[in-house]
């Protein structure tokens, strides 16, 4: 008997070395391939890199491989096999950082960004110097349409890492999308301060400028990225844009007709061009233009109105009127063709109709100041004072001074 239990004595002795001697030569290996996996994750090699950390969790299912194959499987694009991996790390240790932030990744690519939001959270409570977890968590509160908290969350993470470009270019998508447009521009501003020649950050900054207004600064922006990028035919289209609302009209001529010569934004360019033109009265240029465009764009209300213009400005009334009608069959709320309709009829002297078309100009726009003053013009001309010198009076008090002269002929009741 006692020979007996000596022998199972030895059995157990035997299994429980085994079993323990096993658990003891596992957990080295297993973090000698944890090792090998994140060298392999920090050269990028993410496939060989999961290899590893599959192979060390086999072996030992600890936090450091579940969080290695969480991280492994993102960068591969295995959104939900990571997911898995994040929430069993998180069940063995709820407090970790790597798998709160990696799971927040995943969820954001999931379109989870409510939940991203939440793990983020976590993350920066337990590390608010994570300059990543600033960055992505403006992504998520970007996702959820709350950009003002998108735009801290990018500033701060600009802060704690000033080479983040991207956090530079989210923050600008955020102000612009909240129209806050000198937000953006002290985006861009902040950005070159980390990198001079940015070209790309010039020529949408001085775009940024052209939307406010700041044709000077605008300008500046774009001879300073064509400066460091020659040729751009995008930025030199912008540039006319600028040259053109700053009264500079010869070299916005010369930009548009660079970017028509290399057929770049040829629609667009032909018609600020052949605007242009018509402002400077150069009627043959602007036909020019203009008969090309149609071409290019034959349903276009907007061209046969200005095709309209230049029959007007050749006096060529009853030429114009059939171009006006085309713009108004193709738009019926063009309030500038039925506008200039009117102003043909006028001259031609057909008054009645005249009358009908300013009326309906001024149905669209309760505030055309010019339109109630030549609705008058041809009233007083169809001898209806009451109603013409009613429209002079609305005229003159929408700030349109010409109205004073005729009130003073015509309308004895005001004089002053």
């Amino acid at each position: 008997m006692a020979k007996k239990n000596t022998r199972i004595v030895a059995v157990i002795a035997v299994l429980v070395l085994l079993v323990f001697g096993g658990l003891v030569i596992r957990k080295p290996l297993s973090t000698n391939m944890i090792l090998k996996g994140s060298a392999y994750f920090d050269q990028k090699e993410y496939a060989k890199a999961y290899e590893q950390f599959k192979k060390a969790a086999f072996l030992n299912k600890s936090p450091a491989a579940l969080n290695g194959l969480t991280k492994s499987l993102y960068y591969l694009n295995r959104y939900d096999e990571a997911l898995n991996y994040a929430n069993a790390s998180l069940q063995m240790d709820s407090v970790t950082s790597d798998a709160k932030f990696y799971r927040g990744l995943i969820e954001i690519k999931q379109q989870k960004p409510l939940l991203a939001v939440a793990d983020f959270n976590a993350v920066l409570k337990s590390d608010s110097t994570n300059a990543q977890a600033w960055y992505h968590r403006g992504l998520a509160k970007a996702a959820l349409l709350d950009f003002a908290g998108s735009v801290s969350d990018y500033r701060q993470a600009m802060k704690l890492d000033k080479d983040n470009i991207e956090a530079y270019l989210k923050s600008v998508e955020a102000n612009s999308a909240m129209d806050d447009f000198k937000g953006a521009i002290a985006d861009y501003d902040n950005l070159l301060n980390v990198d001079l020649n940015n070209k790309e950050a010039y020529a949408s900054r001085g775009y940024l400028k052209l939307n406010i207004n700041d044709f000077d600064g605008a300008l500046t922006d774009f001879n300073h990225a064509l400066e460091l990028g020659p040729g751009n035919l995008d930025v030199i289209f912008n540039r006319g844009s600028a040259y053109a609302r700053k009264g500079m009209a010869d070299a916005a001529l010369k930009d548009f007709s660079q970017c028509i010569n290399s057929k770049f934004k040829v629609t667009e360019s032909l018609n600020n061009r052949s605007i242009i033109y018509l402002g400077q009265q150069n009627a043959n240029a602007a036909l020019k233009d203009l008969k090309e465009l149609q071409k290019l764009k034959p349903d276009d209300a907007g061209v046969y109105l200005s095709l309209g213009v230049v029959s007007s400005m050749k006096q060529d009334y009853k030429g114009s009127i059939p171009l006006y009608d085309k713009a108004i069959a193709l738009n019926p709320q063009y309030t500038e063709a039925w506008f200039n309709r009117g102003v043909s009829k006028g001259n031609l002297g057909r008054h009645q109709e005249a009358v009908i078309d300013y009326t309906k100009a001024i149905e669209l726009n309760k505030n055309y100041a010019i339109a109630y003053y030549l609705r008058a013009v041809s009233e007083i001309n169809l001898n209806k004072l009451t109603e013409g010198c009613e429209d002079l009076q609305r005229a003159k008090s929408l700030g349109y001074k010409a109205a004073d002269e005729l009130i003073a002929i015509h309308c004895t009741g005001n004089k002053k």
